[in-house]
């Protein structure tokens, strides 16, 4: 490799950029990428997800990256152009507010330790603000996740946790559609 070509970036996608066609389905008008290589299953380590990222395009909440020693969260690795890492950096700020690099430790299946950087909103300043978590969100999550052939038990769990949001969303929605009874005093 000459001195003028920069060596690739390692790339760890774990959200709906597991998908970027996926994402492009469900926010439509989002640029185009130029082709992506093929990526590696792998487990990030010590990092989870919450939900407390208000976002508009998707109408609730979406996930950040956060340390969480002891904890693995699966996602693919690629090895990305300059180019394509340009590309990729401004698609994951507008499809989930990720507009920051971080690094992250991913274990490959043979169990190789290697440094990669994955996009993630930043670390909030202050307490997340009320609202409801974005099930589109959540489903396009396990939809993306499925698509880029992660394990059926995560992918298990995503639809689960969508489902769970869906549900509870549905019920705040309906108890507040429900009035309590004008009763007279006795």
């Amino acid at each position: 490799m000459s001195a003028a070509t920069p060596s690739p970036r390692s790339w760890f996608a774990y959200s709906v950029d597991l998908s970027p066609v996926t994402a492009r389905e469900r926010l439509p008008g989002l640029p185009a990428l130029p082709a992506l290589p093929d990526g590696e299953l792998v487990e990030a380590l010590d990092v989870d997800l919450v939900y407390d990222v208000p976002s508009p395009a998707w109408g609730g909440k979406v996930a950040r990256l956060v340390d969480a020693p002891g904890k693995k969260l699966p996602g693919v690795l690629r090895r990305l152009s300059l180019e394509a890492w340009d590309a990729v950096s401004r698609l994951e700020s507008l499809i989930a507010e990720a507009s920051t690099s971080r690094p992250v430790k991913v274990r490959t299946a043979t169990g190789a330790l290697l440094s990669a950087h994955a996009f993630t909103p930043p670390p909030r300043a202050t307490p997340a603000p009320q609202g409801p978590i974005s099930e589109a969100f959540l489903v396009t999550l396990a939809l993306a996740a499925e698509r880029a052939g992660l394990a059926a038990d995560y992918v298990e769990r995503l639809q689960a946790e969508a489902q769970i949001v869906g549900t509870l969303q549905q019920a705040k929605a309906d108890a507040r559609t429900v009035q309590a009874p004008q009763g007279k005093k006795p």
